[in-house]
């Protein structure tokens, strides 16, 4: 007596040796039996049947294969691979309480033109060719439906894949992303299958036929995913797997786009090693999506026909004056920025980035990527107008992109908020039996059951403006505790995913709904970090990134503490209280300055990557850093460099601050370590990015605080760290707390 697992619910079916059909002690379905000949053969089939009950299809068929590899003869093999390309499910019927197939890859191939069903009832014997036949006309019927149901459905341009809710049935993160996806596409004009709201209305039907004519219509699809485990999701793998077989029969129509956040590349699907993945949480990720997805929806469209090309620097006396305009743009300084760009115009009437200089600082914008986040879109103004009449499509697609960001974001605000109204309000929807009121004291009754609804229907048009105080104040009054805490924990989830942690923590601060105190004590260390930041006054101290600073040989960093040098109303100017480590100005003994200089090289890459994670070196302004060039006659010219990371020079250090005793510094433990010279007074000094009249010398600040120019011999050669330098590394930069 052999025993057997049940392909539809897993139970046992005991038979003698040579029976090809049996009856599942379980659920009672008469069922076909492979060849079970020795312990291997059983061991397979138990493993591809557990996979294919489970809907990993691509698993189980592989297996199934392998068996065929062992015998080609085997007719339970060939109809189960039957059953993987189909995407057979057995569930129970509720009216009969029988197993009865569904199908979850339906195919335009009809089951009886299969090759491998027409295997399959080829090596079958008569009992099991007749369960073969009937479960074939089964599935053929279910399929039909199937087709005519998705033969109405309007085609798709784009397929989003993604997890829609984690082992515990939240939603994931994979599913907000997929959201904010969906509402960029749609409003660029694309006709995008997202499950979340394209199934919204088809609630107990079933959705095959659905993600059928989605699959087969969509010209891309995107795969996005935050966790290795969701791209590999049973549900999330079925989808991109078939589209990717789609792909290979498609000849170059279909593509398959990769998205991953907060992970390694490494990581994906082996499936998509030969695909081109994007990055989800590099700046302009959307933009670049967007720009590819229209490249291959739109491939066979009408092409723009070519601006005219305006070099920025094409006139050399133009040049120094449009350099000028945009460090006054960095500053702030809109009035000049705007006189500087109006004398270019004067020599250049067709100049792009005069009129590009003239749009920014007519909105008050300090760089150009800012401008995707003005308040309104600006395609009205006439600075825009010019700069895309006069610039190149390069210019254009940018300028245009930033509106149409302005424009999406406006457009999922308003959405959030009609959608947010709309479920505020379905909860205090009551059901009120007409009646005819002619008695005063019902009256007073009805009176006193509306004004609660009345204020809670006020309180709910508060905060779709905005008005959050107001709303929780009219909701404490009515004494929906339930609703404000709802309300509360939504919006704060809103506002970490944009990295506000000072407005959530003030919602969830003494909040027990979900969990909330979770969550609090999770972004409570990055909620102090902020609202140092965003309260920071010149001389105060506020902590950003973290860094080795212990003199053990342990990798432990800690918080790095810095002091406000300067502040406007969007960013603070920062420099480590501490020297944090030791580096030569430049590697080689050679005549450089700042810009050429091994240590700009590494604070920008070594000491940015190390110190700060990305949601903190996206706050770090890039800068426009310029130092005087001396040589040794005497003359000296202007350099400029962006870096977000930089030193101070002499004019900075002589500015902010004031004495002598405020300039002297000392280094950490692990600066020391490194081999940062140390004072008896515990003092170091530290490198400025100015130069000296030597060739092989840079500007520092020795320990008692004063400036040491090197004019007159007495500076440090720039190779001199290798054998007697010890000069230590004080970071600065302007950090952005607008948040």
């Amino acid at each position: 007596m052999s025993i057997f697992k049940c392909k539809m619910c897993g139970g046992t079916i005991e038979f003698n040796s040579g029976e090809t059909v049996g009856v599942c002690d379980s659920c009672g379905t008469k069922q076909t039996l492979p060849r079970l000949e020795g312990e291997h053969r059983a061991n397979l089939y138990d493993r591809a049947n557990h996979f294919r009950r489970n809907n990993e299809y691509d698993k189980a068929a592989g297996i199934y294969e392998q068996i065929l590899n062992e015998d080609t003869t085997d007719a339970e093999a060939y109809w189960s691979l039957v059953l993987c390309r189909y995407g057979i499910e057995y569930v129970v019927d509720p009216a009969t309480h029988k197993h009865v197939p569904t199908v979850n890859r339906a195919q335009f191939t009809s089951i009886f033109d299969d090759d491998n069903y027409k295997s399959a009832i080829q090596y079958a014997d008569g009992a099991q060719r007749a369960v073969y036949e009937t479960e074939a006309r089964t599935i053929n019927e279910i399929q039909k439906g199937i087709l005519a149901i998705s033969q109405k459905e309007e085609p798709f341009d784009v397929f989003i894949c993604y997890k829609e809710t984690d082992q515990d049935g939240r939603r994931t993160q994979d599913s907000v992303l997929a959201n904010d996806l969906y509402h960029q596409l749609t409003n660029e004009g694309f006709k995008v299958f997202f499950s979340r709201i394209t199934l919204e209305d088809k609630l107990g039907t079933a959705y095959e036929p659905y993600i059928f004519a989605a699959l087969n219509s969509a010209k891309v699809m995107v795969v996005l995913g935050t966790k290795p485990e969701y791209f590999n999701a049973v549900w999330v793998r079925n989808e991109w797997s078939r589209y990717l077989s789609l792909v290979k029969q498609s000849g170059g129509k279909k593509v398959l786009i990769p998205a991953y956040r907060d992970m390694d590349p490494y990581d994906l699907p082996e499936e998509f090693s030969h695909l081109q993945a994007l990055d989800m949480s590099k700046l302009g990720f959307m933009l670049d999506l967007i720009r590819g997805i229209k490249k291959i929806v739109k491939a066979d469209g009408p092409r723009q026909t070519a601006k005219e090309t305006v070099l920025v620097d094409g006139n050399m006396n133009t040049a120094p004056l449009l350099k000028r305009a945009f460090i006054f743009l960095e500053d702030g300084n809109w009035a000049e920025a705007d006189a500087y760009c109006e004398k270019v115009l004067d020599q250049e009437p067709e100049n792009a980035q005069a009129y590009l200089g003239k749009l920014m600082a007519e909105l008050h914008v300090h760089r150009q990527e800012d401008l995707k986040n003005c308040k309104e879109p600006f395609d009205n103004s006439n600075n825009y107008k010019k700069a895309v009449r006069f610039g190149n499509d390069e210019l254009a697609d940018i300028l245009s992109g930033f509106i149409d960001y302005i424009k999406g974001r406006q457009t999922e605000e308003r959405r959030i908020a009609k959608e947010k109204a709309a479920k505020r309000r379905k909860r205090m929807i009551v059901i009120i039996v007409p009646i005819i009121i002619v008695c005063v004291a019902l009256f007073g009754v009805l009176t006193t059951m509306l004004i609660p609804r009345i204020k809670l229907n006020k309180a709910m048009e508060l905060l779709d403006s905005g008005d959050y105080e107001a709303a929780y104040a009219i909701m404490e009054e009515v004494g929906n505790s339930e609703l404000i805490a709802s309300s509360k924990y939504d919006r704060a989830l809103v506002l970490i995913e944009s990295g506000n942690y000072i407005g959530a923590q003030i919602l969830l601060d003494g909040m027990d709904y979900q969990n909330s105190k979770e969550l609090l004590d999770k972004i409570l260390p990055q909620y102090e970090k902020e609202l140092l930041l965003s309260e920071a006054q010149v001389g105060s101290n506020v902590f950003w990134g973290s860094y080795k600073q212990d003199s053990s040989s342990g990798n432990e960093k800690e918080d790095i503490e810095w002091m406000v040098l300067d502040r406007d109303d969007e960013r603070v100017l920062l420099i480590s209280k501490y020297a944090l480590d030791y580096q030569p100005f430049n590697t080689s003994i050679s005549g450089v300055t700042w810009e050429t200089c091994s240590l700009r090289k590494w604070l920008n890459e070594d000491f940015l990557q190390e110190a700060f994670v990305p949601e903190e070196q996206e706050r770090i302004l890039s800068s426009l850093v310029s130092v005087d060039d001396y040589s040794e006659n005497g003359s000296s010219s202007e350099i400029t460099t962006t870096d977000k990371v930089f030193l101070l020079n002499i004019e900075e250090v002589e500015k902010y601050f004031s004495t002598e005793t405020d300039r002297q510094c000392q280094g950490t433990a692990y600066c020391y370590a490194q081999g940062a010279y140390k004072a008896a007074n515990g003092n170091c000094w530290w490198w400025l990015r100015s130069p000296s009249i030597w060739s092989r010398s840079a500007t520092r600040v020795i320990d008692n605080g004063s400036i040491d120019q090197g004019r007159h011999g007495g500076g440090i050669e720039v190779g001199a760290y290798t054998h007697s330098g010890k000069g230590a590394v004080r970071p600065a930069m302007w950090i952005n707390v607008s948040q």
